[in-house]
């Protein structure tokens, strides 16, 4: 999202030179202020456009290949499977053999036991970690330095070996820690008491994970800011009544152990980093402002590592932060009939949802109703959990007798946060959820929440109301364009309804084309919702290219959505009795609907069928897609095309263009229709997407041809 918002570039730079000038003609004694900021933001934007970035070797993508390296992480064990973070060195394509040095994460099945540190022998498809719906995959993965997938692995061969000493012993420390909470407390508390205190989140149910996601709650079982924060002030407080001058050096050193049991993940060292800053500001006897200590905290972060701009925890993180500094004392003057115990986390959750909910929805797509509620239940006693429950599980990795009694109260907090969890992430209202939330939605709204933000601190320095009208005026058109106006670009939805056909063409002044509609109407209304705003409901043309229930399985919700504007028959086969009923239905509604005479024009896009009377192409100015069925004839394509989109899982032979990209709908949780091997190796050189990975692919026209936006 950093980078949608911060495209293009260069007009960045001209507002930030313009900003910095009008702030030094406005004040003097601001231009040296504004000259530094100016300056940081040229060295910022320079530092980033030359940062490396995470990527796999163009070779080995979608290739079946042998790769060895090296177990650099604590495997993680699910129910049948385990995942494998191996950094490979070499890779076997083929009788070659070349050198490699990138990460990728493994999913192998199978009982043969791998620890950290182990040589492995890995077989299997390399991929690029995909870009789901409501969760950027890729990102999440490449903050960890992670280039590639390999799901479905198989281990060929492990040979012992010791690893890094210092990440040996921790990972041993940690197994030790997980199994004494393990053997004292049953399941799920056993599970979200070690999330709570450790962030390990690996034993915790899906479907309380859903719930805790409903109710707000999922930051609990995350390595954060507050929770080193809590455990610094505790043992900083504690360790002062008795050896005040040490206080603060036993704080940071506690915070960084906890950070390193934790796992050492880029959050935990984050969050240790930030207390770690508090303290030292502290000791050196000067006032810890915020703002300034997260802009500090920011400035050294994105200069060592530019790619956590792009980070959504990252995002979260500081945008959160600012929220709680900026506005809780306000809040929770408004409750002051409330205890305090009750009134302080209820107000931070509010400041907190204020200040995230544009990334909350852009990124997730949800947004919890009841989180203050939940939080304001579950906070007051996430200190007592960490303190009992973490000391607890160290003593009884060592001492299981003398930790009985920290676990069962540890175990007592985690059943109430478990009744808090299960009960509210359960009501039906829980949470909304906005599957249609592009990247401009989250400019708009980040322009609103800014614009508040700015006039709650500021309404001091404009006293004059029409200052606040031409801002406020501004402000308002810029989120109509954002919201309201297309982009001027046209753009095709290869939706993922399963093995099916549905692909939807949006025009540059927002006219819409449909092609069938897929098998099932509850997949297709889910698709149709992340890909267009809930205010589109008109389809200028829908066009059914078979009568199949694979093209039209869909057809109520299509017509329950819609206005349709008309109804063309496309169907090479004489009429099936569903293609009739539907035209009797369609006709019934006022909707007119004939069988296809010619290409298919709408606001400049046309619609053509190839010459075998089954594939149709889709041409905006230069860029030409094809939309190919299971039936049809590579030799039937033109020359040149942009890519494919492979309806139904594709055909069973193809020897066609495979330059480009490709992209197959097929179902995710049924092997009807799972594209032919044969296939798959023909379409080598071409980037491949497939619904059930990814989920709905979008395709945007551009002067070089359509390009995928996953």
């Amino acid at each position: 999202m950093a980078a949608v918002l911060l495209s293009p570039l260069p007009a960045w730079l001209a507002l930030a030179l313009g900003g910095a000038a009008a702030a030094a003609l406005f004040d003097r004694q601001l231009a040296l202020l504004a000259g530094l900021a100016l300056a940081a933001f040229l060295l910022g934007a320079g530092r980033g456009a030359l940062a490396a970035s995470v990527a796999l070797p163009r070779e080995v993508v979608g290739q079946t290949v042998a790769v060895s390296g090296t177990v650099d992480d604590d495997p993680v064990a699910r129910k049948a499977s385990r995942r494998l973070h191996v950094h490979v060195d070499h890779v076997v394509a083929g009788a070659e053999q070349t050198r490699a040095a990138f990460r990728i994460e493994a999913t192998v099945y199978g009982m043969t036991p791998v620890r950290y540190g182990d040589l492995v022998l890995l077989t299997g498809e390399i991929q690029k970690p995909p870009r789901l719906d409501q969760f950027d995959y890729r990102a999440y993965l490449a903050e960890q330095g992670i280039a590639g997938v390999m799901p479905g692995a198989r281990l060929v061969r492990v040979t012992s070996h010791g690893g890094d000493p210092l990440h040996a012993a921790l990972f041993t420390i940690r197994h030790a820690v997980v199994d004494a909470v393990d053997r004292a407390l049953p399941e799920p508390q056993a599970a979200l008491l070690l999330g709570v205190v450790f962030g390990y989140r690996a034993a915790l149910p899906a479907l309380l994970q859903q719930q805790m996601v409903a109710s707000g709650l999922i930051h609990i079982v995350v390595i954060s800011g507050l929770k080193v924060s809590l455990l610094a002030r505790i043992i900083h407080q504690g360790v002062g009544r008795i050896v005040p001058r040490a206080a603060p050096l036993v704080a940071v050193g506690a915070m960084a152990g906890y950070a390193l049991l934790a796992g050492a993940s880029a959050a935990a060292l984050r969050a240790a980093g930030m207390g770690i800053l508090v303290v030292i500001a502290g000791r050196m006897q000067r006032d810890s402002h915020v703002f300034v200590s997260l802009a500090l905290t920011a400035a050294v972060m994105l200069g060592l590592k530019p790619d956590l701009a792009a980070d959504v925890s990252f995002q979260l993180s500081f945008a959160g932060t600012m929220g709680i500094a900026a506005m809780t004392d306000r809040i929770a003057a408004r409750f002051a009939w409330i205890p305090a115990v009750v009134r302080d986390p209820l107000a931070a959750t509010i400041a907190a949802e204020a200040a995230t909910w544009p990334l909350m929805l852009a990124n997730f797509h949800q947004l919890s109703l009841i989180a203050p509620v939940a939080n304001a239940l579950v906070l007051p006693l996430l200190p007592a959990v960490m303190m009992v429950g973490g000391a607890g599980a160290v003593l009884g990795s060592m001492l299981e007798v003398a930790a009985w009694p920290l676990m069962q109260a540890a175990g007592m907090i985690a059943s109430w946060d478990r009744l808090v969890i299960e009960s509210l992430g359960s009501l039906p209202l829980a949470a909304i959820a906005v599957p249609y939330f592009p990247s401009r939605w989250l400019a708009a709204a980040m322009i609103l929440n800014g614009g508040a933000l700015a006039g709650v601190k500021l309404r001091q320095f404009f006293w004059r109301k029409r200052v606040w009208a031409v801002f406020g005026a501004a402000g308002l058109v810029t989120i109509a364009v954002l919201l309201i106006r297309p982009d001027g670009r046209v753009h095709v939805y290869a939706l993922d309804v399963g093995t099916g056909s549905a692909v939807l063409v949006r025009t540059a002044n927002g006219h819409q084309v449909l092609i069938d509609g897929g098998p099932d109407a509850d997949k297709f209304t889910q698709a149709i919702g992340r890909s267009l705003p809930p205010t589109a409901r008109t389809i200028d043309i829908w066009l059914i290219t078979g009568g199949r229930r694979v093209n039209t399985g869909a057809a109520p919700a299509v017509l329950a959505r819609f206005r349709i504007g008309a109804i063309v028959i496309a169907d090479p086969d004489p009429w099936s009795a569903t293609v009739r009923a539907l035209v009797q239905q369609a006709q019934s509604q006022g909707i007119p609907a004939t069988a296809v005479n010619g290409p298919v024009n709408v606001d400049g896009v046309q619609l053509s069928q190839a010459s075998d009377a089954q594939s149709w192409l889709i041409r905006a100015d230069n860029a030409v897609l094809a939309v190919v069925p299971p039936e049809t004839s590579w030799t039937s394509l033109p020359v040149g095309i942009s890519g494919v989109v492979f309806t139904s899982g594709g055909p069973t032979d193809w020897h066609g263009p495979g330059q480009g990209f490709s992209v197959i709908q097929v179902s995710s949780n049924s092997r009807d229709g799972l594209p032919v091997r044969a296939v798959i190796h023909a379409l080598t050189g071409a980037a491949l997407y497939r619904t059930d990975r990814v989920g709905s692919v979008e395709l945007v026209s551009s002067a070089a041809g359509f390009q995928a936006v996953n």
